[in-house]
C-alpha cells in the first residue's frame, strides 16, 4: 500500500510540470535523434520537429550507451537507483519541478524531456544524494522499444523476460498494473488516469 501510495505521489509530481512556470533548461542540442529519441547535453528543450533533423541511432547503440554505468544521454536516459544526483543534473539540467519527496528524508524532482511526452522523476536521498526511487512517464505514442530501452536502463541493464512480458501487457491493455522485484529493487508499471505509462522503481528498504 505504502509502494502505491508513493507512486501516487511521484506520479502526481509528474502532472505538475505542466503547470509550473520553471523555464525549459534541460536538454542538449540533439546528436542522432529519431522522433521517439532524443539525446540530453546542452540545456535546451527538444521539440518534435527539430529530432527529424539527424540521423537516427540503431538500437544496438541505445543499448550500448544506456548500459553505462552512467547514461551517456542517447536515447531516453534510464538512472537506475544509486546514482548520485550529481549525474542527473549533469545530464540534465535543471529540473521542471522541485519537492520535498513522500518520505521526511527524501527529495523530488522531475523533468519534462519531451513536452507532452516523455517525463522523469526522482526521489533522492537528503543526506547521500543517491537516487533511491527512478521513474519514467510516456505517452501511447511513444515507441515501445524506447520505454524498453529506458526501462533495462533504470534496472541497471538487468530486465528479464518475465519483467518484460509484464511491459507487455500494460501496453497492448491486458492488464493495468503490474509489479516485480528484482534483486534489491522493487517495481511496478501502470497506466495512469491520462493514459500515460508510468514505470516506477525503488530500493526495498525505501518503502
Amino acid at each position: 500500500m505504502i509502494a502505491i501510495c508513493a507512486s501516487i505521489f511521484i506520479s502526481w509530481l509528474l502532472t505538475q510540470i505542466a503547470q509550473v512556470s520553471l523555464p525549459y533548461q534541460l536538454l542538449s542540442a540533439p546528436v542522432a535523434v529519431h522522433p521517439s529519441f532524443f539525446v540530453a547535453s546542452q540545456r535546451e528543450a527538444l521539440s518534435v520537429k527539430n529530432v527529424f533533423e539527424v540521423l537516427p541511432p540503431t538500437l544496438e547503440e541505445l543499448q550500448e550507451t544506456i548500459c553505462r554505468e552512467v547514461p551517456s544521454g542517447l536515447g531516453v536516459p534510464g538512472f537506475q537507483p544509486g546514482m548520485s544526483k550529481t549525474d542527473v543534473m549533469r545530464m540534465l539540467g535543471v529540473p521542471n519541478v522541485s519537492s520535498s519527496g513522500y518520505w521526511p528524508n527524501t527529495h523530488a524532482i522531475a523533468y519534462e524531456l519531451i513536452p507532452d511526452r516523455v517525463s522523469l522523476g526522482f526521489l533522492f536521498d537528503k543526506k547521500s544524494e543517491r537516487i533511491r526511487q527512478t521513474e519514467a512517464s510516456f505517452t501511447p505514442d511513444v515507441d515501445s522499444q524506447v520505454m524498453l530501452l529506458t526501462f533495462n536502463g533504470m534496472l541497471g541493464c538487468k530486465i528479464n523476460d518475465r519483467i518484460k512480458l509484464g511491459l507487455e501487457k500494460v501496453l497492448l491493455r491486458q492488464s493495468r498494473r503490474y509489479s516485480f522485484t528484482l534483486g534489491s529493487l522493487e517495481g511496478m508499471i501502470t497506466r495512469d488516469k491520462r493514459d500515460r505509462i508510468y514505470i516506477g522503481i525503488w530500493e526495498q528498504d525505501l518503502h
